[in-house]
């Protein structure tokens, strides 16, 4: 009687462990895929890049698993072209889609590129000029120039700050005074430093934060920081809301 209890106790165990086992995997498979899945969509991406992309010269990546639809996807690199990258997308046996003609032939890498380079160069500026040294200023070309670029962008072109492309920079830093005349001459003083480097923006933003202290300011152009108003322009849109395109909140 006792060693069948023991068997039993033996059997109920390896269940619940078989169990677990398998609730772990599932669970697993759910997020992160399986082996089988992964190796299928690796071998039927790399076969499509060799058909549709073999001139390219491309380095692909293993695939990643997307546990939201179930989808696996694999970035493929040029060894030469530094914005030809983009993914390609399987899921149940066949390619979804890839991105190439949005990323590489539409210019979007290109594009995003630029913008990067052109941020480094900001933030640099903010930091030697401004004193603000861990700051994260961004740059971002208007989508609106994007899509009418008319050939102003190449494949691989080298960044310049003259671009005749409108850009939008956003100065982001920790920012100590919350008064309107702070955030003035943080635009004032930055809209300076960026004209002596030969940098062009056609609107500022401002975000910083500081011990739950909260500023966002929108759309300031340079003709709002060269009128010599613009703290009364700053305080009219932070009582209604919203003035000439400028925006601001602040929360103390």
């Amino acid at each position: 009687m006792k060693n069948r209890k023991k068997l039993l106790l033996k059997i109920i165990a390896g269940s619940l462990a078989i169990a677990l086992i398998g609730g772990i995997l599932f669970i697993t498979n759910s997020f992160v895929g399986n082996p089988i899945s992964a190796s299928f969509a690796n071998k039927t991406i790399k076969q499509y890049v060799e058909q549709n992309y073999s001139s390219l010269d491309l380095e692909l990546q293993k695939a990643s698993y997307n546990f939201k639809d179930g989808s696996y996807a694999a970035r493929a690199e040029s060894k030469t072209s530094i914005d030809t990258k983009f993914y390609i997308y399987y899921r149940d046996g066949e390619i979804l889609r890839d991105d190439y003609e949005t990323y590489v032939i539409g210019k979007f890498n290109t594009l995003q590129r630029l913008s990067d380079e052109y941020s480094v160069l900001a933030k640099n500026i903010v930091a030697r000029e401004l004193g603000f040294e861990n700051n994260t200023t961004m740059v971002l070309y208007d989508k609106d120039e994007y899509e009418n670029s008319n050939g102003v962008l190449e494949l691989d072109m080298k960044f310049s700050r003259t671009l005749p492309m409108k850009a939008e920079v956003t100065i982001r830093l920790d920012l100590s005074d919350s008064s309107l005349e702070g955030i003035a001459k943080v635009l004032t003083d930055a809209h300076k430093a960026f004209i002596n480097n030969d940098c062009i923006f056609n609107k500022y933003d401002l975000y910083a934060e500081n011990d739950g202290m909260l500023i966002m300011v929108n759309g300031v152009t340079p003709a709002d920081i060269e009128s010599g108003e613009l703290i009364s322009r700053l305080e009219e849109a932070k009582n209604n809301d919203s003035v000439g395109g400028i925006s601001v909140f602040i929360k103390d």
